[in-house]
């Protein structure tokens, strides 16, 4: 795997913006939380990120303390473009890969723009790796959500908690803008239990 991540990673970001998104699954700094950092150079990794996770500089304080994971994603698609974009959306489907070190605690993702496959705090984090680090540590992670409904009028919020398989929609639901005046929806986690 190391040659295959080594012969497509290098020079993968030429051209490109590449951020660094220190993140928190869970409340920063909360006694379950785990935190990692995701290189990538795709914009739309970083905004979905600062919905799903809570991105924070907050974060680098918390690498001193404990383990983090470490993320890296590229879309494989350095400029000048030497391929056809389709629908504007930058990717490398031929030489796509998404491979965990679970020991290490990293994850390398190559050609994607899925959202499973490039917000890597999602399945890649909280689920594959979370596993491990559940093993352990003494626990179990499952893919759940948990969400705020609040009432503006009353303030009164009710929360939504579910288990849900992979590629069912979480990620919709968790960053959903509700339509009916007089209420606010807040994704208060996507979480490992």
């Amino acid at each position: 795997m190391a040659k295959i991540i080594n012969g497509n990673m290098i020079g993968c970001m030429t051209g490109r913006t590449m951020y660094v998104i220190p993140f928190s699954m869970g409340p920063i700094g909360g006694p379950l939380s785990k935190i990692g950092v995701q290189l990538t150079d795709s914009n739309y990794v970083l905004l979905c990120m600062r919905i799903m996770t809570r991105v924070s500089h907050d974060i680098w304080e918390k690498i001193g303390e404990q383990d983090f994971v470490r993320c890296v994603h590229s879309m494989g698609c350095p400029r000048p473009v030497q391929r056809k974009v389709v629908n504007h959306w930058p990717c490398n489907p031929e030489k796509l890969f998404i491979s965990h070190f679970p020991k290490l605690r990293e994850i390398v993702s190559y050609g994607s723009g899925y959202g499973g496959n490039s917000l890597l705090g999602k399945k890649c984090f909280a689920l594959r790796i979370a596993n491990v680090i559940a093993r352990d540590e003494g626990w179990l992670a499952e893919h759940m959500l948990i969400m705020g409904l609040t009432n503006e009028k009353t303030g009164e919020e009710k929360f939504v908690a579910a288990a849900f398989p992979s590629a069912c929609g979480k990620t919709n639901l968790a960053m959903i803008t509700p339509t009916i005046p007089g209420y606010k929806v807040r994704c208060v986690g996507k979480v490992k239990t």
